[in-house]
């Protein structure tokens, strides 16, 4: 009955002062009370996120995730949208977590990292008849039309390179798209990851023999996690936490084909 009655006062004063209270200032068990299903955005990123002849949500990130949810006895619900509006979800919102997500230095004070999901590197790729196309260094790169997914740690990273988005980095929402973009010659470069790569040779894709990896970006070799906003839950964060724990070392296993 005292537990009701704080719950009931705190949403009264919610109501009669318009101001919400951050997560810190609310007790815990009451926090526990509330949250009866968790939010998960994501992206269609084979082979992190796929969908299967079933229609259900599997690959190397998602399998991994679902492990976790399952083991911190936490309700999930999983939503797939464009990657820049399931970044701005993640970054923003409580309660809502994201995968998968490169964790660079630039992110590292924006998100609360959960669990190490698998790691990933990217290059830069070019058409094969493009053979006129060499690079020796990232400075190189500056001299062609690059296509990199918008949000996407490359083309974050690129940016803070000082390549200029409509002169030599062309930004799209994915990575399909920008295949083609190079397929067509409307760009001479795109950043694809390696992992990704193989998932066009895996399911045979008609474009997959026309390009080719010519030079590794290696500050994007780096790891993938699930991660959450800032004022998530302490208490969802630790129960994930602890599950990681409880599975290692399954969840720490190298991502393979």
């Amino acid at each position: 009955m005292k537990a009701l009655k704080i719950i009931l006062t705190y949403f009264l004063v919610l109501l009669f002062t318009g101001n919400s209270l951050a997560h810190s200032d609310m007790p815990k068990n009451i926090m526990a009370a509330e949250i009866k299903t968790v939010h998960i955005v994501s992206e269609i990123y084979p082979p992190y996120q796929v969908i299967n002849e079933k229609g259900e949500l599997r690959g190397w990130s998602a399998d991994k995730v679902n492990l976790l949810f399952t083991r911190a006895k936490i309700d999930y619900k999983v939503d797939i949208y464009p990657w820049v509006r399931a970044y701005n979800l993640a970054l923003t919102q409580s309660n809502t977590f994201i995968y998968s997500l490169l964790r660079t230095e630039e992110r590292e004070s924006s998100f609360q990292w959960v669990a190490l999901l698998c790691p990933i590197e990217f290059s830069f790729y070019r058409l094969k008849v493009r053979s006129d196309i060499k690079l020796k260094s990232l400075s190189d790169a500056k001299n062609y039309l690059i296509a990199a997914q918008k949000g996407q740690a490359s083309a974050e990273y690129l940016l803070s390179l000082g390549f200029e988005a409509g002169k030599n980095l062309s930004v799209s929402y994915n990575n399909d798209n920008f295949i083609l973009m190079l397929i067509h010659d409307r760009v001479e470069l795109i950043v694809l990851s390696l992992p990704y790569f193989k998932s066009l040779i895996a399911s045979n894709s008609p474009y997959v023999k026309e390009i080719e990896a010519i030079f590794s970006i290696d500050y994007l070799r780096k790891d993938l996690y699930l991660a959450t906003s800032l004022n998530t839950s302490a208490t969802l964060v630790e129960k994930l936490r602890k599950a990681y724990l409880d599975l290692a070392p399954e969840l720490d296993s190298d991502c393979h084909d």
